[in-house]
């Protein structure tokens, strides 16, 4: 039963983080309401956490990718046309985390509720990432095949700035994987 409870409050705390981390580099139009995403990169658009919910309003990225006003605009579209949908599935999973958090702060945590309400999660965390993914081919299909690799370029450059600068100090190339 212990191991379970670390096992959870593990996965809790990774997905706090994760979400913590989680930036837009570049500020939201005017009257453009600014929320993050969370960890909506999993099983959608590689990287997505590193560019932001709104990575095409970005002048530096949409530049780096030769991304035209028409295509800024289905964008902007496709967004709109998720939002909605997105922040309900986001509500929806922080709603049943702090059901989860609030079962294993129990002195006693009772295991078959525990189990029960992670499942729950798992189920609204699912619905939240198959909305995300429908989003993130609607953004692809927008792009051509050569955009769609500048911005995986420029997707892992913003990564591993990230990843060097909150864990070393000073970006450059990625270290060679453990051997």
């Amino acid at each position: 039963m212990k191991k379970l409870s670390y096992f959870l409050s593990l996965v809790l705390l990774t997905a706090a983080i994760a979400v913590a981390q989680t930036e837009n580099p570049g500020p939201p139009d005017k009257g453009v309401r600014e929320h993050k995403m969370g960890m909506m990169g999993m099983g959608g658009m590689p990287g997505m956490p590193a560019l932001g919910h709104d990575w095409w309003r970005n002048s530096e990225i949409a530049q780096a990718i030769n991304l035209t006003d028409p295509q800024k605009q289905q964008l902007n579209q496709i967004f709109a046309n998720h939002r909605t949908k997105l922040i309900q599935a986001r509500g929806d999973v922080e709603i049943e985390e702090g059901k989860l958090s609030d079962l294993l702060e129990q002195d006693q945590p009772d295991q078959g509720a525990v189990l029960q309400q992670l499942s729950i999660l798992q189920q609204k965390r699912n619905a939240m990432e198959n909305e995300f993914t429908v989003m993130s081919l609607a953004f692809r299909g927008v792009l051509q095949p050569d955009q769609w690799k500048k911005l995986q370029a420029v997707t892992k450059e913003r990564m591993q700035k990230m990843f060097f600068k909150h864990h070393e100090g000073e970006p450059g190339p990625m270290p060679p994987p453990p051997q």
